[in-house]
């Protein structure tokens, strides 16, 4: 059986970040003699595939590369990009070899989950004290170049994989910012990342900041930890800060949303030819009732809007900050295919409780605030300042 997650693609660039209609040889297979069958694809479209595959083998002038299992291979890739989903990819098994291994050992890299957003390679959100970070990437970021390559005939892994390195190495990244019209050159030295994924302050005023940067399998374990620790301290409100954090795993953010809210939902899951699924909070939660601010940004993906979202539908939470940047999709990570190629595919659709598809508009905040480019080099947090005026007054001054 396959797990059903969101794989992260910032652990790809921490330590770096399919469907079959035919078989090699002259027969058609059973699959696609049931696409004739239904007529959604006639033979001549199967016949073309041969044809093409076989004008492409006896005319290219470059002998020497002609590779049929490469060949292949891109057809499988080529399935998959028609889907127009940033979100799935087909990787053949050398490819799938490197994605796997990268999950595993030390985390080294420049720290940063990347996307694609209108066929454009876009930083997601850089992790807090890392490489990327302070190096000074912002979340929407595009990225034009990486070293010397223009980025936009990559495949997202491709993309990545060029990223990605040794600790102690350089990349360099040519990105597009907002609406300036010039490109900046980022240079990056690649490090070993150290994720401490929940931590927390408890503020001299009584109001406690728990932040949280990814939901990786150990989150839900850790941000329970820290609301144990801190109801000792009874804080008077909370502020949970989930900006520049770029998601996870589902299963993290249902458990941290039920830490926080005693009854509700906490989303909704459409996956194909089945009824949609509804999610509800689960266990006992510790800060039920506590005054509570959520932090938003472009950076806030994922597992970190169905916790926003969840939080504010049921008007448990008042969500501070600017529109989270909008993925409403579950990815699988499938890897029994037998040659040792991997495919990530989207297999559902969640929506909050009330319905709202964040892939469409993303988490709007009930309180706009911007924290701009001039605030984030000089340190300064209007967003926060923001939510502590808003828990101790009940409004922000704008």
């Amino acid at each position: 059986m396959q797990k059903k997650v969101s794989i992260p693609l910032v652990l790809i660039l921490l330590v770096a970040v399919f469907l079959g209609g035919f078989q090699l040889g002259s027969s058609r297979t059973s699959e696609g003699s049931k696409l004739i069958e239904s007529g959604k694809i006639s033979e001549d479209n199967l016949e073309l595939f041969w044809d093409v595959w076989s004008t492409v083998e006896g005319k290219f002038v470059d002998v020497e590369k002609l590779d049929p299992e490469q060949m292949f291979y891109g057809a499988m890739k080529g399935v998959v990009k028609s889907l127009d989903d940033p979100h799935s990819e087909f990787l053949d098994p050398e490819e799938s070899e490197e994605f796997l291994t990268s999950l595993e050992g030390d985390l080294t890299g420049i720290g940063a989950e990347v996307g694609m957003r209108d066929d454009e390679l876009v930083i997601i959100s850089p992790l807090r004290n890392s490489p990327a970070e302070k190096a000074g990437l912002l979340p929407g970021d595009f990225i034009f170049k990486i070293d010397d390559k223009i980025t936009s005939d990559f495949s997202l892994f491709k993309a990545v994989k060029r990223i990605r390195g040794e600790a102690g190495t350089q990349v360099v990244l040519t990105i597009f910012r907002g609406e300036e019209e010039s490109s900046r050159e980022i240079a990056i030295t690649r490090d070993f990342i150290d994720i401490e994924s929940v931590v927390s302050e408890m503020r001299s005023d009584g109001i406690a900041v728990v932040t949280v940067s990814t939901f990786s399998e150990d989150t839900a374990e850790e941000f329970t930890k820290v609301l144990v620790d801190l109801a000792l301290k009874n804080p008077s409100s909370i502020i949970l800060d989930l900006r520049y954090n770029g998601g996870g795993f589902l299963d993290a953010a249902v458990a941290m949303t039920s830490k926080l809210l005693s009854e509700g939902n906490v989303l909704v899951m459409h996956e194909r030819g089945q009824s949609d699924e509804i999610i509800p909070v689960s266990g006992t939660p510790i800060f039920p009732e506590t005054p509570l601010v959520v932090l938003i940004n472009e950076g806030s993906a994922s597992a970190s809007e169905i916790v926003a979202g969840a939080l504010q539908d049921a008007q448990r939470a008042t969500v501070i900050g600017e529109e989270s940047f909008g993925k409403g999709t579950v990815q699988e990570l499938i890897s029994s295919f037998g040659n040792g190629s991997t495919l990530r595919i989207t297999i559902a659709k969640w929506f909050t409780p009330s319905g709202r598809d964040v892939t469409e508009e993303g988490i709007i905040p009930d309180i706009e605030v911007e924290l701009t480019a001039d605030d984030y080099f000089a340190e300064r947090d209007p967003q926060l300042e923001a939510a502590v005026e808003f828990l101790k007054t009940g409004k922000v001054l704008q």
